[in-house]
């Protein structure tokens, strides 16, 4: 920006526009900002083609038998393995010799070898043993136990039913089976909007502390201030890059949930939009608050390269708070949600696990409201009074005390 921009009929209240529109205006003619934004929607388009792929394909194990009954095992195996809804496929391959299915196993036209030792059954694979935690080693297992189950009960005379029964136990919750997927949904979703949040503030929180500092540096900033109010300059630049950020962040969470409606998780759409959008409130008025005082580092700094020890305190504090917002549980997890910046990540958390009443994120947003008052207040007076102070860096003490000299 430049003392052309700025004409002597443009009336205050509306500079901060022009300010606003300028920092836009650079920002999207920015070939870094473009790339890392499509970028980032690539990744996360990539991300769900990924997911669907892998996890809309189906396995096949072909398992080598020697006789009649491993091949009934196997068949068995294939019914209990589609009654559990896989789409996975379990077969018999005969084989006359364990020779034989050694040499099938190494043409890759066998995966494992099903045969009866002594008084038991083995699986075998070619050079390690099958994964305990396979569906079909599992599926195998269960045929094996059913079949040595049906022999026993043939020779004591008894059905299969009568002779185990009482010797089960069901597996259930006291809950439903959609409190657990919420509550795994909610995990994962706070991770995903941790990582957005911090990532964006960090990112365009350095870029206002450099503009600021760079304008500082080369004496630009003297110039504007003699044409522009140092609020109306300040208010320009954050809410320019208030504007920026929350379109990118519009722009990824537009894309994930339009990902996540072609994804085998398309039934959890419902559940996490209305958090979502609250996440995007979230981010507003966190990252006003914040950007502010990123602002006033920037400020305080003398140069480019003291932008790093005067963010410092508050990239400190950002990441506490973020970590405290992400790793926080139970009880600690309904005080993060009403600590601001927390607050982003804990609140959306529990909205999609079910955890929070419907007046919590309203209570929550007007605490983060008061909060960002506060930090803007405070960060414009730095800012305000740090501006034009040359000859190094300006402690917080020093800016907080100083006379205003500029308007």
């Amino acid at each position: 920006m430049t003392g052309h921009d700025i004409t002597p009929d443009d009336r205050t209240g509306s500079l901060w526009q022009i300010v606003s529109g300028r920092e836009i205006s650079a920002k999207l003619h920015d070939k870094a900002f473009i790339v890392s934004t499509v970028t980032t929607l690539l990744l996360v388009v990539l991300g769900f083609a990924a997911s669907f792929l892998f996890t809309g394909r189906s396995q096949t194990t072909t398992v080598a038998v020697l006789d009649d009954q491993g091949a009934r095992i196997v068949s068995t195996a294939q019914q209990i393995n589609r009654s559990s809804g896989s789409d996975d496929t379990i077969k018999a391959l005969k084989v006359s010799s364990q020779a034989q299915a050694e040499q099938k196993m190494d043409a890759e036209e066998a995966d494992v070898l099903l045969e009866r030792t002594g008084g038991s059954w083995r699986l075998s694979g070619l050079k390690s043993a099958p994964s305990q935690t396979s569906s079909s080693t599992q599926a195998l297992a269960r045929a094996v136990s059913a079949a040595g189950l049906a022999q026993t009960a043939q020779q004591l005379g008894v059905s299969s039913e009568r002779l185990t029964a009482g010797t089960t136990m069901a597996l259930d919750s006291l809950g439903t089976s959609q409190d657990s997927e919420q509550q795994t949904a909610g995990t994962a979703l706070g991770v995903v909007f941790a990582i957005l949040f911090y990532l964006s503030m960090i990112i365009f929180g350095y870029a206002i502390a450099n503009s600021v500092v760079e304008e500082k540096q080369s004496r630009i900033a003297e110039i504007l201030l003699t044409a522009i109010p140092s609020r109306q300059l300040l208010l320009g630049k954050i809410l320019g890059n208030t504007v920026l950020a929350l379109g990118q962040m519009v722009l990824i969470v537009g894309v994930a949930l339009a990902g996540l409606s072609f994804s085998p998780w398309k039934e959890y759409l419902s559940l996490v939009t209305a958090p979502a959008i609250w996440f995007l409130v979230y981010f507003v008025v966190g990252f006003m608050a914040l950007a502010c005082l990123w602002a006033a580092a920037g400020a305080l700094a003398g140069r480019s390269e003291d932008v790093s020890s005067t963010s410092m305190p508050l990239l400190m504090v950002v990441m506490a708070v973020y970590f405290y917002g992400l790793f926080a549980s139970g009880s600690s997890q309904v005080i993060a949600s009403y600590i601001p910046v927390a607050s982003a990540i804990a609140m959306p958390t529990r909205l999609v696990s079910g955890g929070a009443a419907w007046w919590e994120p309203i209570l929550s947003i007007a605490i983060s409201l008061v909060f960002s008052a506060i930090t803007i207040w405070a960060g414009e007076r730095i800012y305000r009074r740090a501006i034009l102070q040359t000859g190094g860096k300006v402690s917080v003490t020093r800016a907080w005390r100083s006379a205003d000299v500029v308007r």
